[in-house]
């Protein structure tokens, strides 16, 4: 990697809570960018308090979405709180928010407020289900999303309910969709020397995610099953149960691979079967066919199915548990889990950055910040004297973080 991260020289004002902007800004932060996480006063971001798995007094929530930042407690509702946050605004590259709509606008932070003062600013705002239209006053968060852009109808077991996606699909893709508009605006700054106002939501997002399925709809008009691990379009293409009771997923994505897949478990009359000759009949043939091959994989482990089908150049790979995922041989092969020290927590396991640069991966700088805890030397910086500050914090429109001591004899029931 060059002896500078990408995004080094950017300063990001982070206004968003819990997944979605949180993850962007994250992001944005891996790459170099000095991301100032702005939050409320004594509660902070949400996430602080989300979810039930606490490492001491801090979120697993939180920890996942906001390291490599610094964090600001900073009162926006008050004026002088507000004040400080247009002088911080006034040398920062982008502003990050996911407020409820019209909460920006309300408080004066909104992108016309600030361009005022910066009309470079990169202005990103991520919503539920956008700024204006039928739902723009409902609450919504990602499973409601994923309820409305159809991923929850096709995900499930056949003939059952519909379920969520295991992971939140919309917050992450609208937080990756969010981190890409705002790089291409930072690129037609360069080029024009004007910011811009990036706006994204969750719903637009899920639906784009949709990918293939939308447009097949969109060609045939037709709904699409719930298939459980299955394809719509491709058989086989699911897990399958071994004599151990776990699962190998197999993918034949064309009938190069479905010849392969029948050679290696020993049954090359299913190839020339015209039923199964090709993915067409496969799919029309899918139920019987997944019978036949369920049959014959729960006569061996599953480890045996594996080395014989991956000899055979068959793509297939065990379901993993969380645990098996994280200790993958090519997981740790390739660095993704990594080390990073807390100020109270000491070292922490965590994921690093899906990417690399010159063959490096961008380094974990620093764990998520404890809450004020860069509010003294980022207002210093921002040009407030120490009397400034003191008073700031005596009105309740900043606030530092306690002691590590302190913060760690916090504990959380939960």
């Amino acid at each position: 990697m060059a002896e500078r991260l990408p995004l080094e020289g950017i300063t990001v004002l982070d206004l968003s809570h819990l997944a979605a902007g949180p993850w962007c800004t994250m992001v944005l932060a891996d790459l170099g960018a000095d991301v100032i996480k702005i939050e409320k006063p004594f509660t902070g971001d949400m996430s602080r308090q989300a979810g039930s798995i606490y490492a001491g007094d801090q979120s697993a929530v939180f920890l996942s979405l906001n390291r490599n930042k610094r964090s600001v407690a900073l009162d926006l509702k008050q004026p002088e709180g507000r004040e400080v946050f247009f002088r911080l605004a006034e040398k920062a590259d982008v502003v990050v928010e996911n407020l409820r709509p019209g909460k920006a606008a309300q408080l004066g932070v909104d992108r016309a407020s600030l361009a005022e003062r910066n009309p470079g600013l990169v202005y990103a705002s991520i919503s539920a289900f956008g700024t204006s239209g039928p739902y723009v006053d409902l609450a919504g968060n990602d499973p409601i999303v994923q309820a409305l852009s159809g991923a929850m109808a096709i995900t499930g077991e056949e003939n059952g309910p519909p379920s969520r996606q295991g992971v939140s699909v919309p917050d992450f893709g609208a937080g990756m969709m969010a981190g890409y508009a705002i790089l291409a605006a930072l690129v037609g700054r360069q080029r024009d020397g004007q910011g811009s106002e990036v706006k994204l939501n969750l719903l637009d997002v899920s639906v784009f995610a949709l990918g293939p399925r939308a447009q097949e709809y969109l060609i045939n008009g037709e709904e699409q099953p719930r298939l459980g691990s299955a394809h719509p379009q491709f058989s086989p293409y699911q897990a399958f149960r071994c004599r151990d009771d776990r699962y190998v997923y197999i993918a034949v994505i064309n009938d190069k691979f479905w010849r392969l897949l029948c050679a290696g478990l020993g049954r090359a009359e299913l190839a020339s079967d015209p039923k199964y000759a090709t993915n067409v009949g496969r799919v029309e043939h899918r139920a019987e066919l997944a019978d036949q091959l369920g049959t014959l994989m729960a006569q061996r482990p599953s480890d045996e199915w594996l080395k014989t089908l991956q000899d055979a150049g068959v793509p297939c790979a065990p379901v993993n548990s969380l645990s098996e995922a994280m200790s993958d041989p090519q997981v740790i092969h390739n660095g993704l889990v990594a080390k990073m020290q807390h100020p109270t927590l000491g070292e922490l396991t965590t994921v690093g950055l899906p990417m690399t640069f010159d063959g490096e991966r961008p380094p974990i700088r620093n764990a998520p910040p404890l809450l004020g805890e860069h509010t003294k030397e980022i207002l210093q910086g921002a040009g407030i004297s120490d009397t400034e500050l003191r008073n700031l914090i005596d009105g309740g429109a900043a606030a530092l973080s306690p002691e590590p001591a302190a913060a760690q004899s916090r504990h959380n029931p939960s």
